[in-house]
């Protein structure tokens, strides 16, 4: 898995895209946690789950439902104003739905794991890509901490952070060209 920061950056490049509007820099940050939100299924362990398990490490977190099933409850509990267009709601669950589900997607690009359920509950198989130039992230904050843990970083941002960069410019681009991006 890419760490933590990784998934947060993938996000925050995906809601470049979004207007320029004061609760851009909330909907980053929500972005942001639900991209890392499926990797607290590594919670499971202490409790029993296995890591192949429906609900191990993952598992249904990782999957495509669990994003569209996140992304729906935050839209539909996100504020709004009486004459807001009923389009806007759309665009944020897109946004939150595209951010979650990139944290599965990346997980498939990483060289080690037993592969990620991105179509459960309906699919028990594990996936990935079958290139997978991402080095895989060690679970456990002190083990990222280590020399370990810097050539991993090193690997996400030749191969995530970068590209996110450019995505990130192209949002900008976008929302300079449009005068308004994808939501007003």
């Amino acid at each position: 898995m890419p760490s933590a920061f990784t998934h947060a950056v993938a996000a925050v490049a995906l809601g470049s895209f979004l207007p320029p509007t004061p609760e851009r820099p909330r909907l980053w940050l929500t972005g942001a946690l639900c991209a890392a939100l499926p990797d607290l299924d590594v919670l499971g362990f202490a409790v029993g789950v296995r890591y192949g398990d429906v609900l191990g490490h993952r598992g249904l977190t990782h999957s495509l439902s669990f994003a569209a099933a996140l992304a729906t409850l935050i839209a539909l509990a996100w504020p709004r104003s009486a004459d807001e267009p009923a389009r806007r709601r759309w665009r944020i669950g897109l946004y939150l739905f595209l951010a979650t589900a990139s944290h599965g997607l990346l997980d498939a690009l990483t060289d080690g794991g037993l592969g990620i359920a991105l179509f459960s509950p309906f699919d028990p198989g594990r996936y990935f890509f079958p290139w997978r130039p991402i080095a895989v992230s060690p679970l456990g904050v002190s083990r990222f901490f280590s020399t370990r843990g810097l050539a991993i970083l090193a690997s996400e941002v030749r191969w995530v952070w970068v590209p996110c960069a450019l995505v990130a410019l192209a949002g900008w681009a976008w929302n300079r060209r449009h005068a308004g991006g994808l939501g007003r």
